[in-house]
């Protein structure tokens, strides 16, 4: 046991300098949000860039999941439908979909690929 103590104490003497060397200084810090997007009325509980990087979508206790132009600041779509709070969303990295799950047991594929129309599918299966 006294070992394993040894050992964290090593790993966290060699973590402090990674934190204050050369390598933070190459990075710069944003000390101010570029944007705020609200419009939510519950907690955020996930967040994903879509492709692109010129959008954003955001999983909440409020039972939506919001699509924002992050350029604008505005919301482009409202995603509806789960029964109960979102836990997590996630975007495709080459392709505009988007999956959102829920505490409702059911997880949903969003499809944003044609930008006349999207739509939705939904799965069951969870039980928790």
């Amino acid at each position: 046991q006294q070992m394993s103590g040894e050992d964290e104490v090593e790993f966290s003497d060699k973590d402090e300098p990674d934190g204050d060397g050369e390598g933070s200084s190459d990075c710069p810090t944003v000390r101010a949000p570029l944007t705020s997007l609200k419009s939510h009325q519950g907690v955020v509980i996930a967040a994903d860039w879509l492709v692109g990087g010129k959008q954003a979508v955001t999983a909440s206790w409020d039972r939506t999941a919001n699509l924002y132009d992050v350029e604008t600041s505005e919301l482009v779509h409202s995603l509806t439908g789960h029964d109960q709070e979102l836990t997590h969303c996630c975007t495709h990295p080459t392709q505009r979909l988007v999956v959102t799950s829920s505490r409702d047991t059911t997880f949903r594929l969003w499809d944003f690929r044609d930008p006349s129309i999207h739509s939705v599918n939904v799965f069951q299966g969870h039980t928790e």
